[in-house]
């Protein structure tokens, strides 16, 4: 009989596809990850490459997700180099559903979007979380539609790693529940700045001339 590791080796290889409970697949994973914790979110393709990573903070840990919170200036990294992010990016990972979620903010404050990416349930390492991308996503940015995006990458992906019938029919069957999730998805909002305290600079010649100014640190 297909053990639970089983299961999930099979799934992240998309020739089958789970009924997993959240408690279930936490429990097996379970670490002592908190909220404050600083950890690396990796991404991986159905083969098994990891393509992407990059820092967070843990904003929130329980039975059912993991949200994290990388602030604008991060770096997010991969096998053939990486960039400096411009953006604020929560992101809401579930044990059980097979997407997660992101909320992307422009410095500013302002949403930017709301992005679904159809994947595997989140898995916890030590300091870090991974899960396995599965090239189909869906978008919503204000005052926009919901929309599905990369289509063409999944069939490829499909192709390229041998995705069942089945694994195929369940993603889609998970971008139909997404489509749901970002259209009625209310964000959490952009992270406080952090507070920029003024002190009072004094002249050159304090004797002669006592005014100050004000200037940041």
């Amino acid at each position: 009989m297909r053990g639970f590791q089983g299961e999930v080796k099979e799934y992240l290889k998309g020739s089958f596809v789970p009924n997993w409970d959240a408690g279930r697949f936490y429990s097996c994973y379970k670490s002592d990850m908190k909220a404050g914790d600083r950890i690396v979110v990796h991404a991986y393709k159905a083969c098994g490459d990891c393509y992407r990573w990059w820092p967070a903070m843990v904003e929130s840990i329980d039975v059912e997700r993991v949200m994290t919170m990388s602030r604008v200036g991060h770096s997010v990294r991969g096998p053939k180099g990486g960039w400096v992010s411009k953006f604020d990016i929560r992101g809401i990972y579930w044990f059980d559903r097979p997407y997660n979620l992101v909320e992307v903010y422009l410095p500013s404050g302002k949403l930017k979007q709301v992005y679904i990416h159809i994947a595997s349930p989140v898995r916890i390492g030590e300091g870090s979380l991974t899960y396995t991308d599965h090239e189909l996503d869906v978008v919503r940015r204000p005052g926009q539609p919901v929309r599905i995006v990369d289509e063409n990458e999944f069939e490829d992906a499909a192709e390229e790693y041998g995705y069942s019938a089945d694994f195929q029919s369940a993603c889609r069957h998970a971008v139909n529940e997404a489509l749901q999730v970002a259209a009625t998805w209310s964000p959490s909002g952009a992270p406080r700045r952090p507070y920029r305290r003024r002190q009072a600079v004094r002249t050159s010649t304090p004797a002669a001339d006592s005014s100050t100014r004000n200037t940041e640190v």
